[in-house]
């Protein structure tokens, strides 16, 4: 059919445009190491659960994370063609803007610390035990949510609409942070996440409870 400029209109009326403005990150759940190490690292200063709180609020930019799909070359007859095969989760970055005595940062240091030892905060010459490497269930999360919000409906506008959340994450590198004294830029941090897979909860959504599958004998 030939484009028309009213039905065009109207389509952009009715589902409206989605903006990249109005969302959040929301961490919550991490394992007790985590929380206990970020807790000792800041015993004077701020706790883990004020460092938690202000997160939301100071992260600047998130990807939303993708998923590819590996495909399998078949050849039957004729031309090949492809078949899905293995699910990949692609590592998602995060931007954080920096408090004053750079406490984002210390947080996610910390929960790294619980995967690759506390030689960090070692005040002296860091051996042995130092470099343990953590277990997977001591330091995995799946409390972080990324959430999408209608932003301009004044009737849902603290409803979230879109919720994508992390199974199995963990800070995979904190990234620099550059300072010069040729600009007195406000300082940020990026952090970049992997994950097992992820979860999603689209507007009107509803979870189903499904029957646990037969094992063995039935």
């Amino acid at each position: 059919m030939p484009f028309n400029v009213t039905t065009f209109t109207g389509e952009m009326n009715k589902g409206g445009v989605a903006r990249g403005d109005f969302f959040e990150v929301i961490f919550t759940a991490l394992p007790a190491k985590v929380v206990d190490g970020v807790n000792k690292s800041t015993l004077l200063g701020p706790s883990y659960f004020t460092i938690l709180d202000g997160l939301r609020f100071r992260a600047e930019s998130v990807t939303v994370p993708q998923r590819a799909i590996t495909p399998i070359e078949y050849k039957d007859y004729g031309a090949p063609f492809k078949i899905g095969s293995t699910a990949n989760y692609i590592e998602i970055d995060m931007t954080f803007i920096l408090s004053k005595d750079m406490r984002e940062r210390n947080f996610f240091m910390c929960w790294q610390d619980v995967i690759t030892g506390d030689h960090r905060l070692r005040q002296t010459t860091a051996r042995g035990s130092s470099f343990d490497l953590g277990y997977f269930d001591d330091y995995k999360c799946d409390g972080i949510e990324i959430i999408h919000y209608k932003g301009d409906d004044e009737d849902d506008i603290d409803k979230p609409a879109y919720i994508t959340q992390l199974r199995d994450a963990y800070p995979l590198n904190v990234g620099p942070v550059t300072r010069s004294w040729a600009s007195p830029e406000i300082l940020k941090q990026q952090v970049t996440f992997t994950y097992r897979y992820f979860s999603e909860k689209p507007s009107g959504f509803t979870s189903t409870q499904l029957k646990p599958e037969s094992v063995g004998i039935t």
